[in-house]
């Protein structure tokens, strides 16, 4: 088994929709029903990868052997080499009254990210502690954040303590912040200022403060259908809900059976250091994400 913690750093408004309509809004994101956190099902990413793959020359046999038969081409279906799994959410852009936005995240994300690292390293990868910020609190580095005065995030007043403290004591929110600027975005030229910001804008929320979060902090779009001739309203209006930019999302891919090295290769070459077009709204420029790979102990 060859698998790959895949990192998705959005460059633009993402739109992977869900079913139905939810409320207001007629065409939401994709959330977990059970604990509302937006995610890109496995199933849109994979289509996207496929996607990718065909506009890369790849040949319709080796699509149809790493990524499986497509509906439609027949009774029975091939699953493929690559298996796909659900892009969840690590850390939200969120604005603030100072440095403009900080990313949040939750120890429910953290811990799912930490997870994802021990199927590519083994389960006993050395990450650094999860943070347990208080209900309705949240846990910063040393650096900028923190201090007397409670910080605006969103909507929402959150008092924000440094989990150690002063001293020489591991700082754990740092040291994911650090992490995450290495593994999700990376040193590229054009993305090192995001990842030098990511360093010391990540913080930790309570779970109470992060529903909120995760609800008022995706972007809404009110939009309607011109008729072609008169220039009158034809269909909507309707309301798109998109992850803002900057988000970041982690999944697993997994390539199963037997393979040769240059599958292995290859699929490296499709989705590391890539600009990856991912749900709805090609045409408007949404759906952009930035692409990074970290590979495991596991491989090779």
């Amino acid at each position: 088994m060859t698998a790959f913690l895949l990192y998705l750093y959005a460059e633009s408004p993402l739109h992977a929709g869900a079913a139905a309509s939810d409320g207001v809004l007629d065409l939401p994101i994709q959330r977990e029903s059970s604990t509302n956190y937006p995610l890109i099902w496995g199933q849109s990413l994979k289509g996207a990868l496929r996607q990718t793959a065909r506009d890369a020359g790849w040949s319709e046999d080796t699509l149809k052997e790493v990524f499986g038969s497509e509906p439609g081409e027949g009774e029975e279906t091939t699953p493929g080499k690559l298996a796909v799994g659900d892009a969840q959410l690590v850390a939200l852009p969120v604005p603030t009254l100072r440095r403009s936005f900080a990313w949040v995240t939750s120890r429910l994300a953290l811990s799912r990210l930490a997870r994802k690292y021990a199927i590519i390293n083994g389960p006993h990868v050395v990450l650094p502690e999860v943070p347990n910020p208080a209900d309705g609190e949240g846990s910063c580095g040393r650096g900028f954040w923190g201090g007397e005065t409670p910080e605006v995030l969103g909507p929402c007043l959150i008092k924000l303590h440094n989990p150690r403290g002063g001293g020489d004591a591991p700082d754990p929110v740092t040291d994911w912040a650090r992490l995450l600027a290495a593994d999700a975005i990376g040193d590229a030229p054009h993305l090192r200022p995001f990842a030098s910001k990511l360093a010391e804008d990540l913080l930790v929320v309570g779970s109470e403060p992060m529903s909120v979060l995760l609800r008022e902090c995706t972007e809404f779009a009110v939009r309607v259908q011109l008729h072609r001739q008169q220039k009158l309203v034809q269909n909507g209006p309707f309301v798109s809900e998109y992850l803002p930019a900057e988000t970041i999302l982690a999944s697993v891919l997994t390539l199963r059976g037997k393979y040769a090295p240059e599958e292995v290769q290859q699929l490296r070459d499709l989705v590391n250091h890539s600009l990856l077009q991912v749900g709805g709204d090609e045409t408007l420029g949404k759906g952009l994400v930035w692409t990074r790979i970290v590979e495991g102990e596991r491989n090779g």
